[in-house]
This record gives C-alpha cells, structure tokens and sequence, in this order.
C-alpha cells in the first residue's frame, strides 16, 4: 500500500544537505541493558528531557511495500544526542520509517496498531516514556546516571528496530531523531501532518465504526487516499456478515 509515498520524499527532501548529520548502523552499537520494569524518571533524576510541550515534539511511524525504500538497520540523528546533552530539554522529532510486507485493507490497521504499541513496552534503564499524545508527540525523560553512563540515541533506535523486526510482516526499520530545534521539530510536524490526519481516519473507521463520511471530519483525506476507501468498504463488507 501507498499510504505515505508523499511523506517518505518530504523526509527525503528534508535530510537532503542536512548538516550536522550522523548516522549509525545498528550493528556496531552495543545493548542497552533492560530496567526492569522499574523505569520512573523523577523530577531530580532527569539528565535529559524530549519532547516537553514548551520545546515540541514530533512522532510518527510510516510505512512501506517498496523494496529499498528504507534504510533498514538505520539510525539518523540531527542535531544534539543525549549524551552530549546533560541538563538540557530538547525539541523532540522521531519518525520511524518500516518496509513491510502483506499488507491489505483488512490488516493494515491492526498492524499499525502492533507497531505503534511497541513504544510502551520498552524496557531502557534510565529512559521512561512520560506522555504520548493522540496528535503524534512523546514526551520522554532520561535519568542523570543514564546519560552519564553513554545512552544514546543508536541506543534507543537500536531497541526499537530490533522490537520491530521480531513481527513477521517487517522486514526493515529506519529510525530518524531530530534534535536541532525547536524550528526543525515544527518543520517536521507539518510534514507529518498527512500521517496524523490519515491514522486518525483509520482510528475512527475501526474504533469508532463511524462510516457515515457525510458528517466525518476526514471526509477529505478519505477521499483523497484510495487506501482508505478500502479500509471502509471491507470494514462494510464485514459489518454486514
């Protein structure tokens, strides 16, 4: 499916000539070991701050059925890492980039959700997801003593990708961070917005079983995405069984 071939060029487009850039092969990084579940970054503890609602955040997950159109085992980072960053509260972009695999008008939505859920079953020493909104942002903290001891972000892209990569349907993950400012992470979101607007309409035909699209706020974006109305017509299929 093609859902998001516009937002991979404007991604494309904006990395293009980005300087400082770095990049990391999962490969060479090491494990992050796991907290036990024990995860509770408090206010004295906090070494590093993403996403708070003063600086922004951003976060979306995309995906793809064309073939090397992902970076697969990839983490991009623009702008400071959290190392490097000790005291700071940093304007927060993610965007997960997934090539996938047999994806189709009854599954994408429950696939989606599979994926996007993994974000809450990290287990990171130090790194505590505090808020996820329902307009695509996270807002995380990270302990004074992980940051001392070297987290980063090829260690939370690592953890991601490797979780991704345990489903059966994915078959490679690029992770973009973006941390260069407050601009950068707004820039970012605008792109996305497409992202935003087309999961909720997914959101609202599954959850919802809201099909009358004459009184729909995504009246439009269903029109303009062909997905979508399949998702709709075999959702209508199914109701009708």
């Amino acid at each position: 499916m093609g859902l998001f071939e516009e937002t991979f060029n404007e991604i494309e487009h904006f990395l293009d000539g980005r300087q400082p850039l770095r990049s990391w092969r999962i490969l060479d990084g090491s494990v992050w070991p796991a907290g036990g579940r024990r995860n509770i970054v408090l206010g004295d503890d906090v070494g590093v701050e993403l996403g708070n609602p003063e600086k922004g955040s951003v976060s979306s997950i995309i995906w793809t059925g064309r073939r090397k159109r992902v970076k697969d085992e990839t983490v991009i980072l623009i702008g400071p890492d959290i190392s490097e960053s000790m005291g700071e509260s940093l304007p927060y972009g993610k965007i997960v980039s997934v090539e996938v695999d047999g994806f189709n008008d009854e599954n994408t939505y429950d696939r989606y959700r599979e994926m996007e859920s993994i974000k809450y079953d990290l287990d990171l020493r130090g790194y505590m997801l505090r808020a996820v909104s329902q307009y695509q942002r996270e807002w995380c903290r990270i302990s004074r003593e992980a940051v001392r001891e070297g987290f980063t972000f090829q260690a939370l892209g690592k953890a991601l990708i490797e979780r991704l990569k345990e489903l059966e349907y994915v078959r490679g993950v690029e992770m973009l961070f973006v941390t260069s400012s407050e601009s950068d992470v707004a820039y970012l979101g605008e792109i996305t917005k497409g992202v935003t607007r087309i999961v909720g309409a997914m959101h609202k035909m599954a959850e919802e079983f809201s099909l009358d699209c004459d009184t729909c706020e995504y009246q439009d974006v269903c029109n303009e995405v062909g997905e979508l109305q399949g998702m709709r017509k075999a959702l209508q299929k199914k109701d009708g069984d």
